[in-house]
């Protein structure tokens, strides 16, 4: 420091300088010392005069800035001898010692610090009001030396003023937040913060009061509105209450409409969202009462039907929304049926009539309970079972006949035919007794008036009177003298009618007859045959008689001839004797003795049984003539047949039980030592297996058989009666399942087989109990179903069949009604693929082939309805299929449900590589360019916000279908380069699409 002081006063020295004009030299001053001057450092006051500690002064000190150093931190007096205090800060001064006489001056630089003085705190207030925005607030801040800035404290939040470059503080929203207040202490003091708080509260809301909806008709997806007063605030967030019904209605979340799902009352919970920095608006609840929907779908069918007591029949109901109730109608006949299930609607027959059913549908959540009245009208059954057998008989005197008639059902009444014969037969119309009055044939009419519970039914049979055999017409053989030319007059004996001769063999020379009169002569002896014949009457037919005439000699000897005639029990035959003279008598010769009386007074022969035997009858002659002996030979041949034979009954009837046994009817008037057999023809075997001795049978089958009964006998030929055996068809036990209701999983074209039946005795024919569109399925008659189809939504999910046996041979015809159910599609049973729908298009392509110019086409089910085209128009070019389905978040307890639409469309390949457009019913071939048929068969499956209820599809979850949306391609049966099957159009490929969506 010294040095630098020496060097510092040498300078000084030398600036001095010389001047030819300056005076005359003086003694050279002593340079001076040096003064020491410590570092000046002082707190600010205003004007504050300050004293440098100066050592080593010799003379007058006076002060001047160094050069360039700041000229504001103290002030320099006008004379240079005292400094005040400007302002805080450092700055450097030159201080000058003038010396004194001896000493030159010196001088010396120093440093002065002016440190900021210590000041009072800021005073800062806080600040309260309510928010307007963009307010600007002017803070109440004293005790400020400096600049002031302003700026949010640390941590502080930052939406509820801005502070500017400025320190202008510009309201942005309610809240609380604190600033701080930074005063730099300006130039002169030292710098001090302080924090306040700034406290904006929310300004008031205006919103709307929701009021309560009430009264609401049902109508599926109909929109409600909310009705409230006031304004709301500009958003709002709507949802069903925690545990409300969520089956009423569907709410927009944000714009509160309301999509009508069912009837019933749920609450709505809406949450106004107050504009920001306002205060917060209370959630407010309203209800929604969508009141229950008369159903108007609800149909009930008249029935018709026929009765039937052995069989239940259900009513046919459809729309059905609840338990249903059947009961016969206030006022109604109590005797036409009977309920037997009040709430599936079987019943049971009691009579014939009409009456009236009212059935009550209770209803559900969505639909009012409602009553329709049906009208029953049970018709008698029809009535086929009636049957008459033809009779033939033969006539005799006071003969009654009673008819064959079996299956009636009620009471019959009888009658001739209009060109029927009056005079044949007496008929009593009530019983159809019958006095035979001659021979001839009738047509009776039986009528059976089906009683109360079957259709009238009338049968014709036949009725056969024919005539008497005349077997007792005989012409006996004549033994006569010869005289030439003599004529010969037979002598009949029971003949009927006129008798006519026919000479044999032209007489044998014996006889002659005119051609003419038919007059007899006898031309010479010998024998000679005549046959003659009765021409009958009314009541007999015609009979002949062979005899001969013998035309003895003139020698008046014995002669007798032989006598043959048939058996009739006490016929009176003459004994054909002549030459008698004397006394005769008689001797058995051989034969039986039994067979002719003989009596030789009136010389005639009564018969007594069928047989031969040979006499020796002796004239005893007279004086003038010698006794002669002569054989008289008798044949009795039997006779026709027996016509005392007869059965007690013609007809034996029975219902068909297996291996029932039946009695032949009683057999009288049998002839002496007869044998009775009994034979039936190969058919008639079928039905009866008969004993061919005892004449017992045994049922095989119903129908009708014929048995004859054979008498052999002493006196008679063979004889023969008949009687029929009547084996009606046995009722029908009844078809039996060992499950009424059969159930069967769906899938496009499914064949299923009719079930097995117990109890099946005939031919088994299929049909359906209500009527079905070949739409969805068809049934063979022999049972084959055919699914093509799931029903519609609202359509029944079963099949009522009706099975008819026939009976085959044995039983009477029967039905039984069984349903068939069908379950929802399942995988695994055929289809292309089982898809995940996420959202994403999804692109199904058919492997299906088809053919040049054949139909194809797509159908989809499984959704919340049917498929509906765009604008209706299945061949709308640029056209698509909409499909609404139901998706939940848990699908198995239909919760978090929601309905969306699905566009389904045809986008089938062309070979240009284009694609066409389509709805997936489309069955046009010529769709692609230049008319041609595109050459793949595709459907994409994608989702449209512009799609009905998609827009509303906005809350986040994972929503998912409970069952498979199935989508199936038509064709008929093609494979390329092969040759075209034959077919109709079918099921070729279908898919299972599943839907699986994940809004965020």
């Amino acid at each position: 420091m010294r040095y630098f002081i020496l060097l510092f006063t040498l300078l000084l020295t030398a600036c001095g300088g010389g001047d030819s004009d300056s005076p005359a030299p003086q003694a050279e001053k002593l340079a001076h010392p040096g003064i020491q001057i410590q570092e000046l450092v002082q707190t600010y006051a205003p004007d504050q005069r300050l004293t440098p500690a100066i050592t080593g002064k010799l003379g007058s000190i006076s002060y001047q800035l160094v050069n360039g150093a700041p000229a504001d931190v103290v002030k320099i007096s006008a004379d240079k001898q005292y400094l005040t205090i400007l302002n805080a800060g450092s700055t450097e001064l030159i201080a000058t010692d003038s010396g004194n006489s001896q000493t030159k001056p010196v001088s010396q630089r120093f440093s002065i610090s002016i440190n900021k003085a210590p000041r009072t705190p800021l005073l800062t207030n806080d600040i309260s009001q309510g928010y307007v925005a963009g307010a600007q607030l002017s803070p109440s801040i004293s005790g400020v030396k400096g600049s002031l800035s302003l700026m949010l404290a640390e941590g502080q939040p930052t939406n509820v003023v801005t502070v500017d470059a400025q320190g202008k503080i510009t309201v942005l929203g309610s809240g609380s937040v604190k600033l701080l207040a930074k005063d730099d202490g300006g130039r002169n003091f030292q710098a001090d913060s302080r924090e306040f708080q700034i406290n904006i509260s929310p300004a008031e809301t205006a919103y709307a009061t929701y009021q309560n909806i009430a009264g609401k008709p049902l109508i599926f997806g109909g929109k409600l509105l909310p009705v409230y007063s006031g304004t709301p605030t500009t958003e709002a967030h709507y949802q069903l209450v925690a545990g409300a019904n969520t089956q009423v209605v569907q709410v927009h979340p944000t714009t509160g409409a309301m999509n009508i799902l069912g009837a019933g009352e749920t609450q709505v919970e809406v949450q106004q969202v107050a504009p920001a920095n306002h205060t917060q608006v209370p959630v407010q609840r309203f209800s929604v009462q969508v009141d229950k929907a008369q159903n108007l779908a609800f149909k009930a069918s008249d029935v018709t039907t026929r009765f039937d007591a052995d069989k239940t029949a259900s009513f046919d109901v459809t729309g059905v929304q609840g338990k249903l109730r059947y009961a016969i109608k206030a006022g109604a006949a109590e005797d036409v049926i009977s309920i037997t299930d009040a709430e599936q609607g079987e019943f049971s027959f009691q009579g014939v009539g009409e009456t009236e059913v009212e059935v009550t549908d209770a209803g559900n959540h969505n639909y009012l309970s409602t009553s329709r009245t049906i009208k029953v009208k049970v018709e008698a059954m029809i009535a086929g079972s009636l049957q008459a057998i033809d009779i033939n008989t033969q006539y005799q005197t006071n003969q009654t006949l009673t008819p064959q008639v079996v299956g009636a059902k009620g009471s019959l009444s009888y009658s001739l035919t209009a060109s029927s014969a009056t005079d044949v037969v007496t008929l009593d119309s009530k019983t159809g007794q019958m006095q035979v009055l001659k021979p001839g044939t009738v047509a009776v009419i039986v009528k059976d008036d089906g009683g109360e519970l079957w259709t009238a039914q009338e049968k014709q049979f036949s009725v056969t009177i024919d005539k008497q055999d005349n077997s007792l017409f005989v012409v006996e053989n004549s033994r006569v003298d010869f005289a030439a030319n003599a004529p010969f007059v037979p002598q009949p004996s029971h003949n009927q009618g006129l008798v006519s001769y026919l000479v044999e063999n032209g007489g044998d020379g014996v006889l002659s007859q005119d051609a003419d009169t038919k007059a007899i002569t006898i031309v010479g002896a010998g024998r000679g045959w005549i046959t003659a014949t009765d021409a009958g009457n009314d009541f007999y037919h015609p009979a002949s008689s062979r005899f001969f005439v013998d035309v003895a000699p003139l020698n008046g000897s014995l002669q007798i001839s032989s006598v043959r005639s048939q058996y009739a029990p006490g016929k009176t035959i003459a004994i054909p004797m002549s030459g008698t003279i004397g006394s005769l008598s008689l001797a058995l010769k051989s034969g039986q003795d039994d067979v002719v009386g003989v009596d030789l007074a009136n010389k005639t022969l009564t018969v007594k049984n069928a047989g031969s035997v040979t006499y020796i009858v002796t004239d005893s002659g007279d004086a003038g003539h010698l006794s002669q002996k002569a054989e008289l030979n008798v044949v009795i041949d039997k006779g026709a047949e027996n016509p005392e034979l007869a059965l007690s009954s013609t007809l034996v009837s029975s219902a068909y039980s297996p291996d029932a046994s039946l009695k032949a009817p009683v057999v009288s008037g049998r002839g002496i030592d007869s044998e009775i057999s009994y034979y039936t023809d190969t058919a008639s075997s079928k039905v009866v297996s008969l004993n061919d001795t005892t004449g017992e049978m045994k049922v095989l089958a119903a129908g009708t058989a014929k048995v004859t009964v054979i008498e052999q006998s002493r006196n008679y030929e063979r004889t023969l009666r008949d009687f029929n055996v009547s084996v009606a068809k046995a009722a029908h036990p009844g078809l039996s399942l060992d499950e009424i209701s059969q159930s069967v999983v769906y899938y496009p074209d499914r064949k299923v087989l009719p079930p097995e039946f117990t109890n099946a005795f005939g031919k088994l024919t299929y049909a359906f109990g209500l009527q079905v569109s070949p739409e969805y399925a068809e049934l063979t008659s022999t049972g084959e179903l055919t699914l093509h189809a799931y029903p519609r939504s609202g359509d029944n999910d079963y099949f009522d069949i009706i099975v008819t046996d026939d009976g085959g041979n044995n039983y009477q015809s029967t039905s039984l009604n069984y349903k068939l159910f069908l379950k929802d599609i399942e995988p695994g049973l055929g289809e292309e693929a089982s898809l995940t729908f996420d959202g994403s298009e999804l692109q199904l392509v058919s492997p299906a082939e088809v053919a040049a110019g054949d139909v194809s086409y797509f159908t989809a089910i499984g959704g919340r309805g049917d498929a509906l085209s765009k604008d209706d128009d299945d061949e709308l070019d640029g056209g698509y299929t909409n499909m609404v389905t139901q998706v939940c978040t848990d699908p198995d307890n239909y919760k978090g449900c929601t309905l969306i639409t699905l566009r389904l469309q045809n986008t089938s390949l062309c070979s240009d590589g284009s694609r066409i457009a389509y709805p997936i019913a489309s069955d046009s071939r010529y769709t692609c360019p230049g008319m041609s048929q595109p050459v793949s068969s595709e459907v994409s499956v994608s989702m449209h916000s512009e799609d009905p209820y998609n827009a509303w599809f906005v809350n986040p979850g994972r929503f998912k279908t409970l069952k498979p949306i199935v989508v199936t391609h038509f064709a008929k049966p093609y494979r390329s380069g092969d040759v075209v099957e034959a077919g109709d159009i079918q099921a070729r490929a279908w898919w299972l699409i599943n839907l699986d969506i994940t809004k965020k």
